[in-house]
């Protein structure tokens, strides 16, 4: 091989952008210093990509020591975008009724289902398995022939879907970024983009899977699902029409990298190599142009350690782990164990299941959506299979195997604060909002009605006289026991502050837990945030403190936040120190910072930290720029309701997000849970025949339920113990003894069928919401409502209750 590599000429780097933001980049960079070495002579380099930020530096990466052209080409290609946010329709109501979801997402569903009726060959982009496997579903329940492609379905199932797609077999197909790039899956007359794309470089190369030649227009159509989604989706296409592709990150002096790839030269040579040469070759790549020698020596000194080679003086030496370890750990991908999905009707395998979704939710009996149908698990086996049988189930969970979304760049959020403060001024000087809807309408790419919705947001922001927050102002809200610091910088920065935030706050023991998004960051404090002094708190207590404080608080995050265990155990495999795949959690992760503390693994873990996945050099400047007034902090207290736009992540994460929602949503909140209790099902238990009626939707049971077998009225709704109960009255009607939990568990079954003779339908479903039981349910259904909008109102509210009383509870 070594004698044919002295031929080469040529090296192409296609789409150099995918390959230089993680280490199979550095580990490119350094792959082509030892081919130069192996065939004696430079040759070309050539990297190609539509989708460079920072070209200089990608410049250098493929050239190394080399000088390199960068050759742009304008292109006149026409490339068209929109966002759609549609209007629920009458049939968009039935449908969500069928299907038991929400009007909103059904519009979304059937927008898209008649876009690609309406084209030859459409691609549907998600940005996780889970959405594409809930749209690869519900297309399946409308009889749509759209199939779905991502990476955690079998190699056989991706082929089939691209060869039917190519072929015009299907008009659509679902696909998260498995498709993004360059595989040849025919012609495509349209892209649609379900919610934004996130980032810049997504949407340029996913839209320009359309229309894939120079004459043809290349089209994209994204489909916003909320007001702030809308406004990140045209920040997006704005930002992709002025050139602003996200910067590569390249990851500088990667130290396990460095490790395999001094085996690599190790294994290039006759057994032996000088330390000169290596720091040489190295040094012409671009990742350790500037290695300190110190972190060298200390990487090669661990390898010794650990048998992968020898040292004498400045000689290195191969043993015989060295060509094990290398080719043991080719790949930087981490390796998560996988689980394959087996259809026992058949025995083929149609899917994979990720190894944490199987930790925290797999069991016999679960059931769950893959290759966009639902599925039980019926067998767990020893060997990974996971063997299951096709059902139907409308309300089946989806598979937690998304990994990580792409995260928000700053630029990207402080343009859509930057539309809000816009949105701002305009509606400051008008009554009302028609002049600044027919005004960005005219110069947003997005359909009227959604401008229409996010401008009313807006509006009804400033009703509640909060400020608005922009991305020159912060706004810090206090409702109830939440704070919402509203920041428009982005997922990284906007996590780092949290954790930051959090960590001054630590000593003080304010803070019960906290999340963030692109846009926020939402605290759960220990106590009503009424009982604090938020301007004093955060004026003296956070943004007030000295760089000392601030650097001490840093380290902190770093230190007792920064999810070690999780991130060493992939560096530690790849330097040799983990067998790879290994399952561990638990105490088992956090074991490992001790166990690997004066490594380089450590400190590769520390680099990764502080480089990619924490940004504090700009969590500084946001401190230091609030301190020089740069940047404004303004302070708010929400009385009955939050402010409209913290809405947006407050409903994600506190217990009742029906009863904290703006009046605009409030209604179609209600709405919202009256179609999640009917998709339920439930057994019904006859107290007369003692007859178990199985699985029966709540939608479907009349206002008046009768027993199918004797047609009696005393039916108790029994949700996960139909069983037991079913034994106890069994054993009431033969006169046998029962034990006295069955007794206790009879007896409130009974007042169950007692109120269901009473109220009929409305009994079932008061009784099926989480902490309702008989006694609460009793007292709801006195009030005898009037209107459903009455009864839902009544039924969350006790809901509310029980979940503010319940922390309380001795038992």
């Amino acid at each position: 091989m070594r004698d044919h590599l002295k031929h080469v000429r040529a090296v192409v780097v296609d789409e150099i952008h995918e390959l230089a933001g993680d280490r199979r980049g550095v580990q490119l960079t350094v792959g082509l210093e030892r081919l130069r070495e192996a065939t004696g002579h430079p040759f070309q380099r050539i990297g190609l990509s539509a989708t460079v930020g920072n070209p200089e530096e990608i410049a250098s990466f493929l050239g190394g020591s080399e000088n390199v052209r960068i050759i742009q080409i304008p292109l006149s290609k026409d490339t068209k975008y929109w966002v759609e946010y549609p209007i629920p329709t009458e049939a968009d109501q039935a449908l969500a009724r069928r299907l038991y979801t929400a009007p909103e997402a059904a519009a979304r569903l059937s927008l898209v289902a008649d876009l690609v009726e309406d084209h030859d060959s459409t691609l549907v982009f998600v940005n996780s398995r889970g959405t594409a496997e809930i749209l690869g579903s519900r297309f399946n329940t409308l009889d749509r022939k759209i199939m779905v492609h991502h990476g955690s379905l079998p190699k056989e199932e991706r082929i089939r879907a691209e060869e039917a797609f190519k072929a015009g077999e299907v008009r659509g197909m679902v696909t998260t970024s498995t498709l993004e790039l360059g595989i040849d899956i025919g012609s495509v007359d349209l892209v649609i983009q379900y919610m934004s794309p996130r980032q810049v470089n997504s949407l340029v190369q996913r839209v320009g899977r359309s229309g894939h030649t120079l004459t043809r227009t290349s089209k994209g159509i994204l489909v916003a699902v909320s007001t702030e989604d809308l406004l990140e989706s045209v920040a997006v296409i704005e930002l992709a029409q002025e050139g602003r592709i996200e910067p590569t990150k390249v990851p500088v002096g990667a130290l396990d990298v460095l490790a395999h790839q001094v085996a690599g030269l190790l294994m290039d040579s006759e057994g032996s190599v000088q330390l000169s040469n290596v720091k040489t070759i190295l040094g012409r790549s671009y990742p350790y142009s500037k290695l300190d020698e110190k972190q060298l020596e200390q990487v090669i000194d661990y390898q010794r350690k650990m048998g992968q080679l020898k040292r004498d003086g400045e000689t290195l030496y191969r043993t015989g782990r060295t060509r094990t370890y290398y080719y043991e750990n080719l790949s930087m991908i981490p390796d998560e164990r996988r689980y394959l999905v087996v259809d026992l009707t058949n025995n083929q395998a149609i899917g994979i299941l990720g190894e944490e979704f199987m930790m925290e939710n797999a069991r016999v009996g679960l059931n769950f959506i893959i290759k966009g149908r639902t599925w039980q698990m019926k067998q767990i086996a020893d060997d990974g299979r996971v063997y299951v049988l096709p059902i139907t189930d409308p309300t089946a969970a989806v598979p937690g195997w998304d990994g990580k979304i792409l995260p928000v760049p700053m630029e990207l959020g402080l343009r859509v604060g930057s539309y809000r403060a816009k949105i701002d001024q305009q509606l400051s000087s008008q009554d009302d909002v028609e002049p600044t809807v027919k005004r960005l309408t005219s110069e947003w790419p997005s359909d009227p009605y959604g401008t229409r919705k996010a401008v009313e947001e807006t509006w009804a922001h400033k009703k509640t006289g909060c400020p608005v927050p922009t991305d020159d102002r912060i706004v810090i809200e206090g409702f109830d026991r939440y704070i919402i610091v509203h920041t428009s910088h982005g997922d990284i920065v906007n996590n780092t502050l949290g954790e930051v935030i959090e960590e001054l706050f630590r000593r003080q023991g304010l803070v019960r837990m906290w999340w963030n998004d692109a846009y926020r960051i939402l605290y759960e404090m220990v106590a009503d945030t009424a009982d604090l002094n938020l301007e004093l708190l955060f004026t003296n207590d956070v943004f007030g403190v000295s760089d000392q404080v601030l650097n001490g608080a840093c380290h902190g995050v770093l230190h007792r936040h920064f999810p070690w265990g999780y991130y060493m155990k992939f560096i530690a495999e790849r330097f040799g120190a983990l067998a790879r795949g290994r399952l561990m959690y638990g105490e088992a992760l956090k074991e490992l910072a001790l166990k690997f503390r004066l490594t380089p693994i450590y400190d590769e873990t520390m680099r990764e930290a502080l480089t990619e996945r924490a940004d504090f050099e700009t969590v500084k400047k946001i401190f230091k720029d609030i301190r020089e007034k740069k940047l404004e902090v303004v302070f708010f207290r929400s009385a009955e309701k939050p402010t409209p736009l913290a809405y947006h992540l407050l409903y994600r994460h506190v217990d009742i997000p029906e009863l904290i929602a703006p009046e605009n949503v409030e209604g179609d909140n209600l709405a919202r849970l009256k179609l999640a209790i009917e998709g339920r099902t439930i057994d019904l238990l006859c107290f007369e025949c003692g007859i178990l009626q199985r699985e029966t939707m709540i939608a479907e049971i009349p206002n008046r339920p009768a027993c199918q077998n004797c047609g009696s009225h005393l039916l108790a709704p029994l949700f996960w113990s139909s069983g037991y109960v079913t034994g106890a009255l069994a054993k009431k009607m033969k006169k046998e003894k029962m034990e006295e939990d069955m007794q206790k568990a009879l007896v409130k079954a009974r007042r169950s069928a007692d109120l269901v003779i009473s109220y009929g339908k409305r009994a079932i479903v008061a009784q099926s919401v989480y902490g309702i039981g008989p006694q609460t349910a009793s007292r709801v259904l006195s009030k005898m409502q009037e209107s459903d909008e009455e009864f839902y109102g009544d039924l969350l509210e006790a809901k509310l209750q029980f979940i503010a009383t319940k922390p309380y509870w001795s038992n």
